[in-house]
């Protein structure tokens, strides 16, 4: 059965707003290949080298509720359609609880690895992004 979405989360010891922080406006702490502003209609830019060949996956902010939630859609140009980003902030004390969900595969009818591909991409990132946060080293040294 062809996989339709992805779920991955951590949480950050650090409070909710350093954590939106990093998101929107500190990004290139952690994910300097991403590229977005924190407002609904923005485009959104990723790029990155694989096999010596560079790649792009572009797409836009749909919701912005600072500093809780942030949706996006993205595609690459070998997709019938964008998947669906979700990222979910949520304080719990002095930490803030990230849950991220990715979806639409089966729509976009990408190739089947991909959302094992990308649900170990999610980690990566999300370990980034929480070390960040944390006011650690983001390649864990």
């Amino acid at each position: 059965m062809l996989r339709d979405s992805v779920t991955v989360g951590t949480r950050v010891d650090a409070p909710l707003d350093v954590v939106w922080r990093l998101l929107t406006v500190g990004r290139d702490a952690w994910w300097p290949e991403m590229r977005f502003d924190a407002v609904v209609g923005s485009p959104l830019v990723e790029t990155w080298t694989e096999g010596g060949v560079e790649a792009t996956a572009t797409g836009r902010v749909t919701r912005c509720d600072a500093p809780r939630l942030l949706t996006f859609v993205w595609a690459e140009p070998t997709w019938d359609g964008p998947l669906e980003v979700v990222i979910r902030l949520t304080a719990d004390g002095t930490s803030t609880v990230v849950d991220l969900t990715e979806k639409g595969f089966v729509r976009a009818r990408t190739p089947r690895s991909l959302p094992d591909e990308h649900e170990q991409g999610w980690g990566y990132h999300l370990a980034r992004w929480k070390r960040a946060s944390e006011g650690r080293d983001v390649d864990g040294r």
